[in-house]
């Protein structure tokens, strides 16, 4: 960020303020940042003033803007004792802060300055950032006496004159409830702590043992996948391991450091040979033609890697990357082979020997390693077949070259399918909710001489919805009828609404049409009302511009759109969210933690394909958490591959869930079994981690089963192998999310129904897939479909069953109580009956104990069962069905 960027802050105006004198307040606003502090003018005996001034700090340190915090305070003016009371308080994180062009006017609810304290009513704010020149920071104002007054009468008119949006929207306020009541529920013992597909986790249960620390390692455990039936087979069960990993050997949760660890200390550390090919020159001439079409193979005993070709090039520039693990190298030298690509058999140009005992280690963060020119040798032995530069050296995964590398395995790759098995990481687009009031329309003339039957279309990119048709003898329809769509950044497609005539059974005539940009719509962050605008239809077809100037006041509709930034766009099943920030920026609180997940390995794949008459799986790692996906590197033919690849989020809110899923990559040549598939991906299982389980700073390593369903039953696909830490920046931060609701304000101001929101879920799951499967390489449709559960809203036996037998087991306590009544009624234990009429007869003549009486049998209980807690995180897997 520059060195002359500043923060601008416009304090527009403040709504039911807590009132301190004769029911009205004296208020002012207090603006600090940075250890600076700007002052607004009072507004006397105004509970909704309106301020509208706008104030400059300088950022001592732009680096550091993430970690400071803007707070404006505001304050009653005490007239008799010239002093001040706080009526509340707002602090804005740095990392909500946004552009000039980007900000928009915020009302944040007032919050008290300390427990004692009272607050309420809401403070209108827009915060931005600016590099402008001209523009000057604010000088402090001077210091104002209390006792005076702060306005003049010209001033206060002046006040007065402006509309106070608060009173137009909303004449009779409605004080808006922040925090939403939420049910407890029993932590789950051990054997519930696997969730079956379908499971309905309970999405609020943000567990305490997030920050708890244990201090023993306690022995390893097995948990059960799921409690009802019988005893769970022993290879369906999560078992904890031990690896030793780059930062020491794990157990029971903790590390015993070995060597110093790196930023790698969640993997087991592998050593690489790396070779980078960057480019040759002074290549000789091969074909007859005197062309000369060059690729480089790199061999390493049994193991050859490939370039692409360049066709009729003598200075050709590949620069890429190949690594070999250390531990399967069977020889001491390394021969790099430069050829030429022709029809029938491919020529020898020549080649470069290098003695591995030779190879240098780099370590970083050095910087990366020189490329060298080396002379290429002919069949002759001669030194005149032109230069090749080459880098060779030992390194980890650590290594910046790592991830883009092409990794050598048993089964050779062809080069232009390199892209497909290369590790990326992928940032998900940022969506918004598109909200569409079809108001009425004026002035629609059809095409045919009769009652129209009108009806409006809009549609944006694919997604396309109508309003109910109204029939009416006049020239005017009214609708006020409300659509939802999901728009992906950058906007690409545009808003077309279509105003269509009904003149048969199943034929429509489009009578006018606009196109609006959704750069032109303006955004809302709360629920307050968007004027409505009118819109100019132009007649289907009309593109030049006189004919449109002519045609401009030919018919228009009225409609209301913004897009809504208050709400967070679900793309995932909601029990299984793993991010719930709103789409507008400026809402965003400051992270909680950070979660840190190494994909080890995988065990005992089933072959998904035949290569060589024998069983094959090329193997790929998904993993999401947040808007960020990754995409392991592709083990080629390898039952248990070793990925070793390590991965980090932010966490803000650790009521979420982390996905990983299993693939097998069918994109490489080998395949015998695409038939009519296609060439999709297929997927393997899928693992959830619940963070709200993980306790903070403990390393997990579990193995963990990849189920399909069968139609004889469900069969094991493997396991696949991780570890995973949650480390909390601070308690009190953690704590703090018990205190907000787990969705955003507007999910709960203005709800959306079960059915929009499956229809609008599904709607972004398609552009999250048309956006990642346009990266390189892509992440594909039905990976994404697979991870975010798109087809969870169909019906299933299975899962229907499964929903049953929770909602016995939510019931099996109300029902336990009522058999022991029975049996108190029944005299079955003397001793119990005797002892609850006593109890009985107190309650009676001390009804005040009553309460205090199920406190404590509740506090007792719990106690009891802390004990039997559950020591291991909780996760689901996901088991395919079978076609």
């Amino acid at each position: 960020m520059m060195s002359n960027v500043k923060l601008g802050v416009e304090v527009l105006s403040a709504h039911d303020l807590l009132p301190k004198e004769q029911g009205t307040a004296n208020a002012f606003v207090e603006v600090e940042f940075d250890d600076q502090k700007f002052r607004t003018a009072i507004k006397d005996r105004d509970l909704n003033p309106v301020w509208n001034e706008q104030f400059y700090f300088n950022i001592s340190d732009p680096s550091r803007l993430t970690e400071l915090h803007l707070e404006a305070y505001v304050y009653h003016a005490n007239r008799a004792n010239n002093s001040k009371t706080c009526l509340g308080k707002v602090r804005i994180s740095g990392t909500s802060f946004v552009s000039q062009p980007d900000a928009s006017p915020l009302h944040y609810p007032l919050e008290k300055r300390n427990i004692l304290s009272r607050a309420r009513g809401e403070l209108g704010l827009r915060v931005f950032l600016t590099n402008d020149p001209s523009v000057r920071v604010s000088a402090p104002g001077p210091e104002f006496d209390m006792l005076s007054t702060s306005s003049t009468a010209q001033e206060q008119e002046a006040a007065n004159s402006i509309p106070n949006p608060f009173q137009e929207t909303r004449p009779n306020p409605v004080r808006q409830l922040q925090h939403l009541p939420r049910e407890q529920q029993r932590p789950a013992p051990m054997g519930q702590a696997y969730y079956n597909e379908g499971s309905y986790g309970d999405q609020q249960q943000r567990s305490f043992s997030a920050i708890a620390n244990k201090a023993g390692a306690p022995p390893p455990q097995v948990s059960r996948m799921y409690a009802p039936g019988s005893q769970q087979p022993i290879d369906f069960q999560m078992k904890e391991t031990s690896p030793t990993l780059g930062g020491g050997r794990v157990i029971g949760g903790r590390v015993y450091p070995g060597e110093k660890a790196g930023a790698y200390d969640l993997v087991e550390k592998m050593q690489y040979l790396f070779v980078r090919v960057v480019k040759a020159r002074d290549l000789p001439n091969m074909d007859i033609t005197g062309s000369l079409d060059p690729y480089v193979e790199v061999h390493l005993g049994n193991y050859k890697m490939k370039t692409k070709y360049f066709e009729k090039n003598q200075r050709p520039e590949w620069d890429e990357v190949f690594a070999f693990p250390k531990e399967v190298m069977q020889s001491t030298t390394l021969e790099v082979v430069v050829k030429d690509k022709d029809v029938i058999r491919d020529d020898y140009v020549g080649r470069v020997s290098i003695d591995l005992n030779e190879v240098p280690v780099r370590v970083p963060p050095d910087s990366p390693l020189a490329p060298e020119w080396y002379r290429l040798v002919g069949k002759d032995g001669m030194r005149d077949r032109g230069e090749l530069m080459l880098a060779v050296w030992y390194g980890t995964q650590a290594d910046e070259c790592f991830s883009s590398a092409i990794h050598a395995g048993s089964t050779p790759v062809d080069s232009h399918l390199h892209n497909y098995i290369r590790g990326k990481v992928y940032p998900a687009p940022r969506m918004w909710y598109v909200r569409v009031n079809v108001i009425e329309a004026q002035d629609i003339f059809p095409m045919e001489n009769h009652i129209p039957d009108v009806f409006v279309k809009v549609r944006l990119g694919h997604q396309l919805l109508k309003t109910r048709q109204v029939r009416s003898p006049t020239k005017n329809f009214m609708w006020n009828e409300e659509m939802m769509f999901v728009a992906a950044e950058p906007f690409e497609e545009d808003l077309i609404i279509t105003i269509e005539d009904r003149v048969a059974q199943n034929k429509d005539e489009v009578i006018g049409e606009v196109m609006i940009p959704l750069t032109r719509i303006p955004k809302r962050a709360d629920h307050k009302p968007v004027r409505p605008a009118w819109f100019d239809l132009r007649r289907p077809g009309l593109l030049d511009v006189n004919q449109l100037k002519e045609d401009k006041f030919y018919a228009k509709v009225n409609l209301r759109i913004c897009l809504e930034g208050g709400y967070h766009v679900l793309d995932e099943s909601t029990q299984y969210c793993s991010d719930l920030r709103p789409t507008m920026k400026q809402l965003w609180k400051p992270p909680i933690g950070m979660l840190e997940v190494g994909i080890l390995s995988a065990h005992g794949l089933n072959p998904t394909k035949t290569r060589n008459d024998r069983g094959s799986c090329d193997a790929y790692c998904v993993a999401k958490y947040g808007s960020k996906w990754v995409r392991t590197r592709t083990i080629v033919d390898n039952l248990s591959p070793r990925f070793n690849e390590q991965y980090t989020w932010e966490v803000y809110d650790h009521g979420t869930v982390l996905t990983i899923g299993l693939f097998d990559n069918c994109h490489i040549s080998g395949d015998s079994n695409h038939g009519s598939q296609g060439h999709m991906d297929k997927p393997i299982g899928k693992v959830r981690i619940r963070l709200s389980t993980l306790e903070t700073g403990r390393v997990y390593t579990h193995t963990y089963p990849l189920l399909v369903l069968h139609p004889s039953g469900v069969k094991k696909m493997g396991e696949l192998h991780l570890a995973i830490r949650f480390s909390a920046t601070s308690l009190i931060n953690v704590l703090f999310t018990y205190s907000r609701p787990l969705l955003p304000k507007m999910h709960y101001a203005q709800p959306l129904s079960i059915v929009q929101q499956e229809m609008l879920r599904h709607q972004a799951v398609q552009l999250v897939a048309q956006r990642l499967g346009r990266m390189e390489p892509p992440v594909r449709r039905e990976v994404v479909e697979f991870m975010s559960d798109a087809r969870s809203h169909l019906w299933s036996m299975r899962r229907s069953k499964a929903n049953f037998f929770r909602l016995m087991q939510v019931f099996s306590g109300v029902i336990a109580a009522g058999k022991w009544f029975g049996d108190v009624c029944q005299w079955k234990n003397p001793v119990t009956t005797v002892l609850v009429h006593v109890l009985f007869v107190m309650l009676v003549f001390y009804p005040d104990l009553i309460l205090p009486t199920i406190f404590l049998y509740m506090f007792l209980i719990g106690l009891w069962n802390y004990r039997f807690r559950p020591r291991i995180l909780d996760f689901a897997t996901r088991c395919r069905l079978h076609q």
